[in-house]
């Protein structure tokens, strides 16, 4: 058992995430930076060598290859480390389930069998990742590497399932009023969750651009947020017999996925210069505020995507 210890911030914090120890560690960090200094034996180095060892450095610099470097290694854990606190998770989970619950409703107002169910739940929540990451070439793919996601929407299904049954076994004029009255508001709650799901799938779809080290990172973050946080949706439309395509020719929706997940994809090339973690939370926090302000007041003022012509 130790006190504390001094570390490098990046090193530390990347050894913590991936030991799963971030939340046993409490950082202090020393407000003062300076340059990195290799030391080499006088005894068995020549000034030769030490003259080799500063232009290869001075290289790594002029070519880029240490910005790509950091790109890379770095700034994937860093991003990932934020994705991977609480607060994240939690809003992950809820929009996760709010998507389900667009393909509850959906699939109960068309009187779908359960499978049918399953699947317009599916499409929203996690068919626009599968897309992504094949698209990426992603390995595994990511539902695949982590099963939560589709373990909530088969939750989420069941769950409404039960729900819907007790509801319909119920009868009395006085609970149907009381269900006609709260309806609205259920719907507004819907929309609010389903607001938080597009902001958070924006987020990750750039993150896992990262990942994959795709570039560039302007042009394959905002494609991947779009298709994370907006894709499954369009699949579900397209499945559905009715085939009212709403992301296609109504609410403004896919538009915000691509403006702050450009937004973000920016902010992180700049950021891969710095590599500070407070930053980068900052950036990730500031992304998911703008996207779920944005399709609020979208929702408030009935705003439509922009026309093509």
């Amino acid at each position: 058992m130790i006190d504390g210890f001094l570390a490098d911030r990046i090193a530390a914090a990347t050894v913590a995430w991936r030991r799963k120890e971030g939340a046993h560690i409490e950082e202090h960090p020393l407000r003062f930076s300076t340059d990195i200094h290799f030391m080499l034996s006088r005894a068995t180095q020549t000034p030769q060598t030490l003259a080799r060892l500063d232009a290869a450095i001075d290289e790594l610099q002029r070519s880029g290859e240490l910005r790509r470097i950091a790109d890379f290694y770095a700034l994937p854990v860093l991003v990932n480390q934020t994705l991977d606190s609480r607060w994240f998770r939690v809003l992950a989970f809820i929009g996760t389930v709010a998507f389900a619950l667009s393909g509850v409703v959906l699939a109960y107002a068309g009187q779908y069998t359960l499978f049918g169910a399953l699947v317009l739940a599916a499409l929203p929540a996690v068919g626009g990742g599968i897309v992504r990451d094949l698209l990426l070439q992603r390995e595994p793919l990511g539902i695949v590497r982590n099963p939560e996601a589709l373990l909530t929407v088969f939750a989420t299904v069941l769950a409404g399932m039960a729900v819907i049954k007790v509801m319909s076994r119920v009868h009395g004029e006085f609970l149907g009023k009381y269900v006609r009255a709260r309806a609205r508001l259920g719907t507004q709650l819907i929309e609010v969750f389903d607001a938080v799901a597009l902001a958070a799938f924006t987020v990750v779809g750039v993150v896992v651009v990262l990942d994959t080290s795709a570039q560039p990172l302007w042009l394959w973050g905002p494609i991947a947020a779009v298709l994370t946080a907006s894709f499954g949706g369009l699949m579900r439309d397209l499945f559905r017999h009715d085939r009212v395509v709403a992301n296609l020719r109504g609410e403004l929706y896919p538009e915000i996925a691509v403006v702050w997940g450009l937004a973000l994809a920016l902010f992180l090339e700049w950021e891969g210069e710095r590599l500070q973690p407070e930053e980068i939370t900052v950036g990730v926090i500031v992304t998911i505020l703008g996207a779920f302000l944005t399709r609020i007041v979208a929702i408030v003022r009935g705003m439509k995507g922009w026309q093509y012509i």
